[in-house]
C-alpha cells in the first residue's frame, strides 16, 4: 500500500462505501476501518448500517441513504492519509541482556506503598456490568479487573514499582486520587493501565428473565453474557501521544508475570520515543509551514501575473477601440467632406468628429505611456472616466 495521500470528492468516497464493505475499503486505503468511518462522519457521509452486506448476499436489494447536502464547501474535499505499517522491533542480543529479571511474588502481602494504595481505592464488593471491580468514587485506578485477576495485577505492580523506584523512575499520583497514575521517565510522562479482557457469550433466558420480561414490557433481556476471561493486559503510553505505546498481554507461552522486566526496559525506550515524536512532530509542523508559504508565495504570483494579464488586455481592449472610434470619426469626416449637405448639418457632423477623434485619444492608452507603465506596475486598474 502507498502511503501517498488519496484524494476524491465527497461524491465518489459515499459512492465507495455503499459499494465495498468498509473493512475492506479501508484496507484499500491503507487506514482503519474506525478511521475511515470517522473520517465519513466528518464529511456527513451516511454509512450502511447493520445487516446491508448481508442482505445484498442474500440476493436483497436494502435501500441506501442518498447522500445529503451540505453547506460547508471544505467538506466537498476528502483527503485520506494511508497510516504506515507498525514495523516488528526485533531486540538485539546486547539489548536482550540489558533486560531485568523481575520476579513476581505468588503470595504474600502487597508490599509497595502505590500498590497497597491503589489497592485501598478498589472496591471489594461492587462490579460493573462486566464483573470487573470498580474503584472507590471519585479515584482513577491503573487496574481495570476481577477479584481474581486484581490480584495478580497488584502482585505484578508490587514488583514494578520497586524496580522503578531502584531505576529513578517517579510515580506521579497526588491525593485525592482523582487523576491517573503516571511513571515520569527521563522528564516524560507515562501512562500505564492493567485490564482483563472479557468473554462473550449469547445469552440463554432464564425462568427468572422470562417471568421479568412478561411483567415488565419496558426491560429487555440481555442478547449477551459478558464474564472476566482471566487474560491480564498491560498497556504503556504517552500521556502527550497516545500514538507512542506499547503492551503485553497473557498468552499460550508465558503469562504477563514474565513480562514484568520487559515493561521496565520498555519505560526508558517509550520516553525516548516521546522525544523523538516531539522532534518528528516539530520538523513536521516546519515543513508544512514551508509548504504553506510556498503555496502563499506561488499563489501570489499567479495573482500578480493574472493581474498584469488582465491589465494587458485591458489596455490592449482600450486601444481596439480607440482605434474603432478614430477610424469611424475619420470616415465620417470623409464622407462629410464629399457629399453634398446643409450646411447646419455639415456643421453638426464635423462637431462630431471632432469629439469622436478628442474621445479616441482618450481611449487610446498609447498617448500617455508613462500612464501605460502604471497601470501594469501597479494594481488596480483605474480609468479616468
Amino acid at each position: 500500500m502507498s502511503s501517498k495521500k488519496l484524494s476524491m470528492t465527497r461524491t465518489e468516497l459515499f459512492e465507495r462505501a455503499w459499494a465495498t464493505p468498509m473493512r475492506t475499503l479501508a484496507k484499500q486505503f491503507g487506514i482503519s476501518d474506525v478511521g475511515l468511518a470517522k473520517l465519513c462522519r466528518r464529511h456527513q457521509i451516511p454509512l450502511p448500517g447493520r445487516g446491508y452486506w448481508a442482505r445484498l448476499q442474500f440476493g436483497q436489494k436494502p435501500e441506501c441513504t442518498p447522500l445529503p447536502e451540505t453547506t460547508e464547501p471544505r467538506l466537498e474535499s476528502v483527503t485520506i492519509v494511508p497510516s504506515e505499517p507498525k514495523q516488528r522491533v526485533t531486540l538485539t542480543p546486547e539489548q536482550k541482556e540489558q533486560i531485568p529479571t523481575i520476579d513476581v511474588a505468588v503470595d504474600g502481602l502487597i508490599n509497595h506503598v502505590f500498590a497497597r494504595r491503589i489497592e485501598r481505592n478498589i472496591t471489594k464488593a461492587n462490579f460493573d456490568e462486566r464483573g470487573m471491580l470498580l474503584a472507590r468514587s471519585g479515584s482513577i485506578v491503573p487496574i481495570k479487573a476481577s477479584p481474581t485477576g486484581l490480584a495478580r495485577a497488584l502482585r505484578i505492580l508490587d514488583a514494578l514499582f520497586p524496580a522503578a523506584d531502584r531505576a529513578g523512575y517517579k510515580v506521579d499520583w497526588p491525593a485525592p486520587y482523582n487523576t491517573g497514575m503516571k511513571m515520569i521517565v527521563l522528564g516524560e510522562k507515562l501512562t500505564f493501565f492493567v485490564s482483563e479482557s472479557t468473554n462473550r457469550r449469547e445469552h440463554k433466558p432464564t425462568s427468572e428473565g422470562r417471568i421479568r420480561q412478561k411483567k415488565d414490557t419496558w426491560w429487555r433481556l440481555p442478547k449477551w453474557d459478558i464474564t472476566p476471561s482471566g487474560q491480564l493486559r498491560f498497556s504503556l503510553s504517552s500521556c502527550e501521544y497516545p500514538n507512542v505505546s506499547k503492551s503485553w498481554s497473557d498468552g499460550k507461552r508465558r503469562k504477563l508475570e514474565s513480562c514484568v522486566g520487559d515493561i521496565l526496559y520498555a519505560y526508558e525506550e517509550t520516553a525516548n520515543a516521546v522525544k523523538q515524536e516531539r522532534v518528528d512532530r516539530a520538523e513536521a509542523e516546519r515543513r508544512r509551514i514551508e509548504e504553506q508559504k510556498r503555496q502563499a508565495e506561488a499563489a501570489t504570483r499567479k495573482a500578480e501575473y493574472d493581474r498584469k494579464a488582465e491589465a494587458l488586455k485591458k489596455l490592449a481592449h482600450a486601444w481596439k477601440e480607440s482605434k474603432l472610434v478614430k477610424d469611424f470619426a475619420l470616415a465620417l469626416q470623409g464622407t462629410v467632406a464629399g457629399a453634398e449637405v446643409p450646411a447646419e448639418l455639415k456643421e453638426e457632423l464635423e462637431k462630431m468628429v471632432e469629439w469622436g477623434l478628442r474621445h479616441a485619444n482618450y481611449l487610446d492608452p498609447l498617448t500617455d505611456l508613462k500612464w501605460v507603465a502604471q497601470q501594469f506596475k501597479n494594481p488596480p486598474w483605474l480609468f479616468g472616466y
